[in-house]
């Protein structure tokens, strides 16, 4: 194969008439223009963990939603919100089934949520079945108003239920204190109360098709250093829901906390570590 010359390619270039190299120029321009801007929003489609985003972020990388896929039909979506003056990642997961595409969590604030919406229908053509929400902080809730507006079913336990009524996040269907098993279409989605932990109310949700655990603000990253927001936390008996998490879940190939990298049922033992500690 050869190679062109660049001196030539310029005298070339140089010598066509002037109109000509101004529709050149304006070509060059605007392809470069729309390549630019389609490095905007980030998606992580590789299996490896992704960046560690535990500790505080800044403003400008705070905005928008990211997306990380785990396995082909399970993926992590990651938002961004202010907690104690920093800004910090949340995640939620969005589980793909043959009838549509079932959500926990929403996103950390309600533009990101928007943001959720448009991405599952553009990314996967789907239609969102229902949302599990795991526990009464606007981590988990923030966006419930907006699937509410759109009439896709909310599923909680009856005490999220009770909390995010008194915290306004809107109202919830509190069937998951029965019903712990949804099916959505070839895939299935199990919710379980291991006790307080984080929260009088957290649960987690477990897959059984995928093996996947999303222990949400139960479970701690592996490079958390402290147990972050402890304010409805019971620190004596968490550790013993964890243990039953462990116990209840042995199978698990991937941990999904409620903020950090995901990896597996060492973050469980990395959470009871942090909770039996001196310092904790």
């Amino acid at each position: 194969m050869t190679t062109s010359d660049p001196i030539k390619t310029l005298d070339h270039f140089f010598s066509l008439p002037s109109k000509i190299r101004f529709q050149v120029l304006i070509f060059a321009f605007v392809v470069g223009f729309s390549f630019s801007h389609c490095q905007i929003g980030k998606v992580t489609e590789s299996p490896t963990a992704p960046t560690n985003q535990t500790s505080p972020l800044t403003l400008t990388s705070s905005r928008h939603l990211e997306w990380i896929k785990i396995k082909e039909t399970v993926w992590i979506h990651r938002s961004f919100g202010e907690f104690g003056g920093q800004v910090y990642s949340a995640n939620g997961l969005v589980i793909l089934t043959n009838k549509g595409a079932v959500v926990v969590d929403t996103p950390w604030t309600e533009s990101q949520t928007e943001e959720l919406f448009s991405g599952v229908k553009a990314k996967f053509q789907k239609e969102i079945l229902f949302l599990v929400v795991t526990h009464a902080h606007d981590d988990r809730m923030a966006g419930v108003p907006l699937f509410q507006i759109r009439n896709i079913p909310v599923y909680s336990t009856s005490l999220t239920a009770k909390l995010a009524k008194e915290r306004g996040f809107g109202k919830t269907n509190p069937i998951l204190d029965i019903q712990t098993r949804l099916g959505a279409g070839n895939q299935s989605v199990e919710v379980f109360f291991p006790g307080h932990g984080h929260s009088a109310d957290n649960i987690v949700v477990w897959l059984p098709e995928t093996h996947i655990l999303f222990g949400g603000c139960l479970i701690k990253a592996l490079d958390a250093k402290d147990l972050g927001n402890v304010k409805e936390a019971d620190l004596n008996e968490w550790p013993n829901s964890v243990k039953r998490v462990l116990s209840r879940y042995p199978d698990a190939e991937v941990v999904v906390p409620g903020h950090g990298d995901w990896g597996k049922l060492d973050l469980l033992r990395h959470t009871i570590r942090l909770l039996v500690t001196p310092d904790h």
